[in-house]
């Protein structure tokens, strides 16, 4: 008896919640009805448009140019004249960092007649072979030293090891 006690009251619950939301289905659609109208309404202007002509601001443009050269001011001339000017070095221009991980060595060749060893190499995906003082793909090898080789490329010279 109990489990049907609880069995009816679930369903009531269930009856009352549906009957909530179709009665606020009902009131929606009910609210949907002309009404008296009133009178109407003026629209305001969602932008309001400024004539910039008669504007009497003037731009301070006296800042430095970011892309221009000469981007330091010149401290002798902004300096109190009062105290010691002390005069700041203009930084100096970094080189662009060589990409080596373009650069693998994978072995070599060795030639028994002539006793040449052509490194195999490849550059940005492109393979080589080269000789102790050969250039391919802007690549130099300057020295073969069994497991590694000593190369230049883009004026830096570095070991790599083979792979």
């Amino acid at each position: 008896m109990k489990g049907k006690a609880l069995t009816y009251v679930l369903m009531a619950c269930v009856a009352a919640v549906w009957g909530i939301i179709f009665y606020r289905i009902y009131l929606s659609v009910a609210e949907d009805e002309p009404t008296i109208a009133t009178a109407p309404t003026t629209k305001v202007a969602y932008f309001k448009m400024v004539n910039h002509a008669n504007d009497t601001v003037k731009l301070d443009l006296a800042y430095r140019n970011p892309f221009e050269e000469k981007n330091f001011v010149n401290i002798e001339e902004k300096a109190d004249r009062s105290g010691p000017v002390t005069k700041i070095a203009a930084p100096q221009m970094l080189k662009p960092q060589v990409n080596w991980s373009g650069i693998i060595y994978s072995g070599y060749i060795s030639n028994p007649s002539s006793k040449q060893k052509l490194a195999i190499l490849s550059v940005n995906g492109k393979e080589t072979l080269l000789v102790e003082g050969q250039s391919a793909n802007g690549l130099k090898l300057l020295k073969y030293l069994g497991d590694s080789i000593k190369v230049q490329y883009q004026g830096e010279t570095k070991h790599i090891r083979i792979k």
